[in-house]
Formats: structure tokens, sequence, C-alpha cells
């Protein structure tokens, strides 16, 4: 178990860092480089003072609110001096002008964390507590996401990156630092899963529905995916249509990439609001009479999904979204994008999209 004495041999470390660092004439290419570490800093000094005092439960302000983040009980010690390694990690990142993703600081001391969540909850942690987006920290996500089709931009080293490539390229970690982004595309097409990804370029899509981009991020999206989704909209005005499945967690992340996440990483404005739904929506299983080989039984956790989702605000204020998931309870069942090639191999990009896209049928 961490002890108070861990902590404070943490915080020690943590001031000695301060000391070294002020008195050294170091210059910043953006102002929220001083203000992270002015934030940064006086969580330090907030937080020495209490363990001095010996407060325990520990409480600390939340930067910019009224709200209070607390530590009661004996076992979250440790996810205080998880907290505070953080802390100086982050402050040693911004004072010497250098970057680090989640994947190099969790291995760079694996016993320490433990598994790569505890780390990615304790990043949340401070970035709620800072008020501040993860890339104000110097802390990257590490990039699952790919992208393909007719786009090139410059990264930040300004080296020209080409996109047509016949199986994608990784979204770079550094999204905030492309430019130059360049495209003769006439939609972005985000799409759920990996496979389908492959398979629309493998069909050759742009030759059913024109050029375009194709993203994805695997699944549930990391940050970097949601962030170059949120820049190609901010770039280029292109119109961004999402293709997952017709089942709640198809939906549930359609949702986090047009409305935001409910984790507190949204401070970074992740969400692209343009983004539609194009498919797979559940009224297409009736309308398109999708075979029943390709239809599976909606699970309970399936049916508490939706029930969350058509509690949320954003869901509630869009009434079309809101009856595709009482059109899916009512239903019962889910289908997988790959379903369609029950009706043809080929069915998805030669029929489905191109028609869908030339009605506008999208929600």
């Amino acid at each position: 178990m961490t002890s108070i004495r861990e902590i404070r041999i943490v915080l020690s470390d943590l001031k000695q860092s301060l000391i070294a660092f002020h008195g050294r004439n170091v210059v910043y290419p953006h102002a929220n480089k001083r203000e992270t570490l002015a934030r940064i800093e006086d969580y330090i000094k907030l937080v020495v003072a209490a363990i001095s005092r010996g407060d325990w439960p520990l409480r600390l302000p939340i930067h910019g609110s009224d709200e209070m983040l607390t530590w009661r009980l004996t076992k979250q010690r440790r996810k205080c001096l998880l907290l505070f390694h953080l802390l100086a990690k982050s402050h040693a990142l911004l004072r010497t002008n250098t970057t680090s993703t989640k994947r190099d600081i969790y291995y760079e001391d694996v016993s320490l964390w433990g598994n790569q969540p505890v780390l990615d909850s304790t990043v949340t942690q401070m970035t709620r507590l800072l008020n501040i987006p993860r890339c104000c920290l110097n802390i990257d996500a590490t990039s699952k996401g790919l992208v393909a089709g007719s786009l090139n931009f410059l990264d930040g080293d300004g080296k020209l990156v080409d996109c047509q490539t016949p199986t994608g390229i990784l979204i770079p970690n550094d999204v905030q630092k492309l430019s130059q982004f360049r495209s003769k595309a006439s939609h972005i097409l985000l799409v759920e899963k990996d496979s389908t990804f492959q398979k629309l370029i493998d069909d050759k899509i742009e030759c059913f529905i024109g050029e375009c981009i194709l993203i994805t991020g695997k699944g549930y999206p990391d940050v970097n995916t949601r962030r170059f989704l949120r820049r190609l909209w901010d770039e280029l005005q292109l119109p961004p249509l999402a293709l997952v499945d017709a089942d709640p967690h198809g939906i549930s992340i359609l949702a986090v990439y047009r409305f935001g996440s409910q984790n507190l990483e949204d401070i970074e404005h992740l969400a692209t609001p343009q983004l539609r739904y194009i498919g797979l929506q559940p009224s297409d299983i009736e309308a398109l009479q999708i075979p029943s080989e390709a239809q599976l039984p909606l699970t309970q956790r399936d049916r508490s999904l939706i029930d969350s989702l058509l509690k949320r605000p954003a869901t509630i204020e869009n009434q079309l979204l809101h009856d595709q998931l009482l059109r899916l309870r009512r239903l019962d069942c889910k289908v997988e994008i790959q379903g369609l090639t029950k009706i043809h191999p080929q069915f998805l990009s030669r029929t489905y999209l191109p028609a869908k896209i030339q009605s506008k049928s999208w929600i």
C-alpha cells in the first residue's frame, strides 16, 4: 500500500524540479505552455502544503470551477502518487519542449503503472484537475486509426504524406501539427471497423461514389482519430458520413465522434457535430429485408446501452436518431455491416453507399 511517506518523497522531487526550473531563461513558442506550467506548479504547491499539514482526505479544487477532486480512502493514496508522478512528467516535458505518448510513459515504468488503463485514467484525471486539454500537457495519444483515399498533407516535420495507398496509413500522433491539407474528395467516409475499411479499399469504392477520404478508428475511437476527423472538417469542409453497425455499440461509437465522449477529455472539443449517420441504420434491416441469418438477437447489455443512449440529451434532441434506437429496440435484433454481404458480396460498395449518397439518406 502506498504510504504518505512515499507521496512526500515524490512531492519533494517535484519541488526540487521547480527550484531547478525557475531561474532558467526558457522561451516557449506558445502561451498555453507557460499557462500549463503555472497551473502544474500551483497544484504542486497546494499538495506540498496539504501533505505537510498531514491533510487526509486530500481535496483539490478543479481549476476554474467550484468543484473539488477528493481522495478519501486509504487505497486511493496510490492514485495520488500516480497523479503526482504524472504531474512531474508533464512538467519535465513542458520545460524541455519535448513530447511523449501515453504508451511511452507506460513502458518507461511498467511496474509503477501496472497496466495501460491505469495510466489512461490518471491522464484523464489530470486533464480534469488542471482543466487543460491533454495536448497542452505534451502527452500525446498513440494512434490506432487509419486514413486512405484522396488526401495529402504535411506532417509535423514538413514532409508530404500521401494517403492514396492500398492499405491506408496510420493517423499521425501529432495531429495538431499537420498542415496544408489537400483533397479532391467530395465526402469523408468514417468507417467503424478496419475490416470494412479494407474491403471498401479493395472494392475501389471511389469508382462508385467518387473520390473520398476513408477513415477508421478500428472500433471505439482513440483521441487522435477523433481529432483528425475534426481537423479534416475544419480544414476541408467536406461532408463527413459515418458507416457503423446497426447495433447499439455502433450507434454509441457514432455518438462519440459526433457529440463527444462521456469522459472528461472532451475539454479538447474533439466532437464533429457535422458528422451524419449514413448507415447501417436499424430501419435498413426491414427496408432491405436483410436475411435472418445476418441478424443477431440483442443481449441484455445491448438493451441497457440502448436505454442509456435514449436518455442522453444529444439523442433526445435528435428525433431521427432517437427513432432509430427505438426501432432497434422494437426489432430486438442487430446487424453488422458485413451482414450486407448476405445480399451480395459487393452490395455495400456498388449499391448501398451510392444509393444512400445520391438520395442523401443520412441522419
